[in-house]
């Protein structure tokens, strides 16, 4: 059964909010717990309530206290060494989509050139706006003539020495089984 996609936005109804604030805390506890286990790591929890009155800490205050000690006393940059803001967050994401905005607007760049280049093949006309574009589509062709060139040098060699290795085989008696030469 497939779970129904959620809302990230305040749960209006107050007991259903209340409710869905236990199951996440015992859920987000549980996971630390995991994750302190299975990682042999210090983690710790600290949960405060939507009205601020009461605060849960797992897995107990004073071992709370031991690992926010130990993060406190670690060198700044350090503790500093993997914590991202809003903004930072933001930048990098940023970042990522440009270049990958940037490559794929390269490849556009490309594939309309290829585009061109065949419809001037087969249209057998260059209809160009400017000198430019007539001098790319130039270069590509000239590009695809290398390709195709050594594409053909590689076969070659190829071919002939099968055709030498099926000739030399016509050449040669047949001694197969049950037949004696003459």
């Amino acid at each position: 059964m497939v779970r129904s996609k959620i809302k990230y936005e305040l749960i209006a109804d107050e007991r259903t909010r209340r409710e869905t604030f236990r199951k996440r805390k015992t859920g987000l506890f549980k996971k630390l717990s995991e994750l302190k286990t299975l990682c042999e790591v210090e983690a710790c929890g600290i949960v405060i309530s939507g009205d601020g009155t009461q605060a849960e800490v797992w897995p107990s205050p004073n071992a709370a206290s031991q690992v926010i000690q130990k993060f406190i006393n670690l060198p700044t940059s350090s503790q500093t060494n993997n914590m991202i803001d809003q903004a930072g967050f933001l930048r990098a994401n940023l970042s990522r989509y440009s270049k990958n905005l940037d490559k794929e607007s390269k490849k556009i760049e490309s594939m309309e050139r290829e585009l061109r280049l065949a419809e001037c093949l087969t249209k057998e006309e260059v209809v160009t706006r400017n000198t430019d574009e007539l001098h790319e589509i130039l270069r590509l062709l000239e590009r695809k003539i290398g390709m195709v060139d050594r594409r053909i040098a590689k076969i070659e060699p190829s071919s002939s020495n099968m055709a030498a290795s099926a000739q030399q085989t016509n050449n040669e008696p047949d001694h197969g089984k049950g037949k004696q030469p003459v």
